[in-house]
């Protein structure tokens, strides 16, 4: 709602001087300021399909409850395969979900991109996956090889370091279509909440043979 802000009054025949044009427009600022609607969170969703639909996926939490999101034509979704340790290479982009705790961090699960998603969620920020843990995802400009893994990932702004066990979960996420959408395969969900409280699927991860979204 835009406050009710009084206006200087400039109806009268006098010229208006700068100092009134320029309080006139600091005040419409502040009022367009107020009301500028605040920006659409980003919740993610994990669980497993109940079904899919043309515009809606059900899916079932780890908790036993459902939830119902809309899809979309800009709902972009992904396939999400086995791979393993040794699909990491220099130069690889990669996501690691991080064990909170002073570097090297003790990864948790490994995602790898293919070249076309390289970029996804690049940085580093805080995950919802476990209290304190951390998803970061850049290039792999160090990798040495032991046990465990050790890797360095590098992207704008920063660089992280992680030592990768030989039991790390790692999955490999490419591009998919809604056939993947099946029921019982697992998804991790980035909706988009709406104003009116319901929810868009943005993007998709579905694992494929079983397989869980490292995400």
């Amino acid at each position: 709602m835009v406050p009710d802000v009084r206006l200087p009054d400039l109806s009268d025949k006098e010229p208006v001087s700068p100092v009134k044009r320029l309080l006139l427009a600091a005040v419409l600022a502040l009022a367009a300021t107020t009301a500028v609607r605040a920006e659409p969170i980003s919740p993610r969703f994990r669980g497993t399909i109940i079904r899919a639909e043309t515009d809606r996926l059900e899916i079932r939490r780890s908790s036993g409850s459902t939830l119902t999101l809309r899809m979309g034509p800009r709902t972009r979704i992904y396939a999400v395969n086995q791979s393993s340790l040794w699909s990491i290479k220099p130069e690889s982009y990669i996501s690691v979900v991080g064990a909170p705790g002073s570097e090297p961090q003790r990864a948790m699960a490994v995602t790898l991109y293919s070249p076309s998603e390289r970029g996804f969620e690049a940085g580093s920020q805080p995950w919802d996956t476990a209290p304190g843990a951390s998803l970061t995802a850049g290039w792999v400009t160090d990798l040495q090889v032991g046990s465990p893994l050790r890797v360095a990932l590098s992207y704008t702004g920063g660089r992280s370091a992680f030592e990768v066990p030989r039991d790390t979960p790692v999955t490999q996420l490419s591009p998919g279509e809604k056939a993947l959408l099946e029921p019982g395969a697992a998804v991790t969900i980035f909706a988009r909440s709406a104003p009116d409280g319901s929810l868009d699927a943005g993007t998709i991860a579905v694992g494929r043979q079983g397989v869980v979204p490292g995400l």
